[in-house]
């Protein structure tokens, strides 16, 4: 970090107000006198917190996320887009296709088979669809069930 013809004590001053809970918390901590510039004070940052960054995964980490077998299409759906979100620089037809293969077997894992180029937002519309699907149809099932045993 450097700031246009800042000094380095300026700079320093800066930086600190930047900081938030973990980061305050540790910089107050600091022994005093234990840092004499802020090339220092910005290395034994990066040093304490770089061990504490979240790593981004691999795409080939999407392949081990399954679709449960009593899991909701709603339910799979929002934790494959979670887990997306761990993976740098993910094409969309790459994402299309792990999904598919995530998916227990039904209608929408079939309509993704046979139009795998879709877009992100046509991707999600068409989840949505057929999550809304699923939801009614155990609107119904449950109906069916519980009228069916008002009946007897």
């Amino acid at each position: 970090m450097n700031l246009h013809g800042q000094t380095s004590s300026i700079n320093a001053k800066l930086f600190v107000t930047t900081l938030t809970r973990k980061t305050q918390e540790w910089f107050t901590n600091l022994p005093s006198g234990s840092i004499e510039s802020f090339e220092q004070l910005i290395q034994k940052f990066a040093f304490h917190f770089a061990s504490k960054r979240k790593a981004k995964r691999s795409a080939t980490h999407l392949l081990t996320i399954r679709q449960g077998e009593k899991e909701s299409l709603k339910s799979f759906v929002g934790r494959f887009n979670n887990e997306t979100l761990e993976v740098q620089d993910l094409r969309i037809d790459m994402m299309v296709s792990i999904l598919i293969h995530g998916l227990k077997k039904g209608p929408f894992a079939s309509t993704l088979a046979r139009d795998p180029s879709i877009n992100g937002e046509q991707l999600m519309g068409l989840a949505q669809k057929y999550i809304d699907e699923e939801e009614m149809k155990a609107i119904k099932d449950s109906e069916w069930i519980y009228g069916d045993c008002d009946r007897g």
